[in-house]
């Protein structure tokens, strides 16, 4: 895979996590905007996962209601975090957060990284 900018090297990488900072690294900094679409996205994410974790059965009109604003809220969260990857041209697969409070973009942690990091030791 090839990240080109015009007036800067091109750098070559077969592996998008190749790259990636530890978690905890401030790669940005969000915008006004950004931060308050940050937590709407976040308080979406948490009304949903409370909703699954109470088990309630539903109906057939309201499973394709809920069912619509979950795919919205996908959508809207992926347009976001694409847009935002974009801007700081890191690869959309990078686990990137936003502190809604104060604006870092940061790495965030997702055992991933923990894991490559373990089997370098144990490779060395």
């Amino acid at each position: 895979m090839s990240n080109h900018h015009d007036d800067e090297e091109v750098i070559e990488f077969d592996n998008v996590y190749e790259m990636m900072p530890p978690p905890g690294t401030i790669i940005g900094e969000a915008t006004e905007e950004e931060m308050e679409q940050a937590a709407n996205l976040e308080i979406r994410h948490v009304a949903f996962m409370r909703l699954q974790d109470m088990n309630i059965q539903f109906d057939g009109s309201s499973y394709k209601e809920l069912l619509k604003d979950f795919q919205d809220f996908e959508k809207d969260s992926t347009d976001f975090w694409r847009q935002i990857g974009r801007r700081l041209q890191v690869p959309y697969e990078w686990p990137i957060r936003i502190d809604h409070a104060n604006g870092p973009i940061y790495i965030g942690d997702t055992g991933e990284y923990q894991a490559a990091e373990e089997q370098i030791v144990e490779e060395n």
